[in-house]
């Protein structure tokens, strides 16, 4: 009898140290549930002073054709590096890939992510999709493809915006209010609120909430709207795209002077003084960038190097609660025959304008990923 005691006893001991050592590893990492162990936030904070400095140079079709000779070729070009640049992700072409990311971070700077909830003809079909509808995201119908995305960005760790469904509140892209029931509102949700505007709500709610329930810790969430709506209707407004302050780290607005050989010159200002009263008022408590903004050449290079002075000078002066800013660097056909040449680089007098205004200390080519 004494010695089935110690034989249990033995077995006992072995029982609980296999128990320990198993429990030890999980919390390692090795055996440990199919979302990982959570990972500590890693939320882009706003600088106390100045303003992050960035670029989306368009990166080709797909705008996802990163590339580190590209964004030291800016760096280069205006005189000071990128500390946040911006890339694409068609749905359509269904990748859910950290290259881009990390091209971007062995560069220096943080991806800004653009989900872009379409497919193929892409530029060539700016209306509605009904293959990606905002209700069938809501039902959960890109969640496979949506859980990939949040799997590849919690184990990429470093710190990445997301920017769902940009500038939703125009008329040119298939997840726009306008084509996703507009001001209708008695087709879904609430029939107190505008169909288009709460499919958008409520389809960034949910990609928030899977990816929260993923354990993915290191994303920060941007809200990106165009600095005006088309239509210019009550239903349309920005607030009513706003999925909360619960859900948004950072209130983005596409502010671009002129891009059409016909559109009429407007100046950096009279463009963002209703539109920054407007996110100032209703976002009182959220950072603000310009997460898109650019100009083609005017009548004269004058105007559009006055534009770039404008602007750095105001950021400065005027509209200190703009906490980055992200450069459209490109140049592209708009469809009427003309080239829209937003290069900054356009001609030597452009070029000076930019270097010039960026050039300020007030804006900071480095996010540190430790604050």
């Amino acid at each position: 009898m004494k010695n089935h005691k110690i034989f249990f006893l033995i077995t006992f001991l072995f029982i609980v140290s296999l128990l320990s050592i198993s429990l030890y590893i999980g919390g390692c990492g090795g055996g440990a549930s199919e979302k990982g162990s959570p990972s500590s936030p890693k939320k882009i904070l706003p600088p106390e002073e100045g303003c992050w400095t960035g670029v989306f140079p368009g990166w080709g079709e797909y705008e996802d054709t990163v590339t580190q000779e590209g964004l030291i070729d800016f760096e280069n070009l205006a005189g000071k590096g990128s500390a946040i640049s911006s890339v694409s992700n068609f749905w359509g072409r269904r990748t859910a890939s950290a290259k881009q990311m990390n091209i971007i971070s062995d560069y220096g700077a943080i991806p800004n992510l653009r989900f872009m909830p379409w497919g193929d003809p892409y530029w060539d079909a700016l209306c509605y999709q009904p293959d990606y509808d905002l209700e069938k995201i809501i039902d959960g119908d890109f969640d496979l493809f949506l859980i990939r995305w949040a799997d590849t960005i919690r184990n990429y760790k470093k710190p990445v915006m997301i920017n769902f469904g940009v500038e939703m509140n125009g008329n040119w892209f298939p997840w726009s209010g306008v084509f996703q029931g507009g001001g209708t509102t008695d087709e879904y949700g609430d029939p107190d609120k505008a169909d288009g505007p709460e499919k958008f709500v409520d389809a960034y709610r949910h990609i928030i909430d899977l990816f929260r329930a993923r354990d993915v810790n290191n994303v920060t969430w941007l809200f990106h709207v165009n600095n005006e709506s088309f239509p210019d209707e009550s239903w349309n407004s920005i607030s009513a795209y706003y999925p909360g302050d619960d859900y948004i780290d950072w209130i983005g607005v596409s502010t671009y002077g002129a891009m059409y050989a016909d559109e009429e010159w407007v100046n950096f200002e009279d463009l963002m003084d209703p539109v920054y009263d407007e996110l100032t008022s209703d976002f009182p408590d959220k950072p603000l960038m310009i997460a898109e903004w650019g100009v083609r050449e005017g009548e004269t290079a004058d105007l559009k190097a006055r534009f770039y002075t404008d602007f750095f000078n105001l950021l400065q002066t005027k509209y200190t609660g703009i906490k980055m800013e992200i450069y459209y660097h490109d140049k592209f056909d708009p469809g009427d025959g003309s080239t829209a040449n937003m290069l900054i680089d356009s001609s030597p007098q452009c070029l000076k304008a930019y270097q010039d205004g960026i050039g300020s200390d007030y804006f900071i080519k480095t996010i540190d990923e430790s604050q």
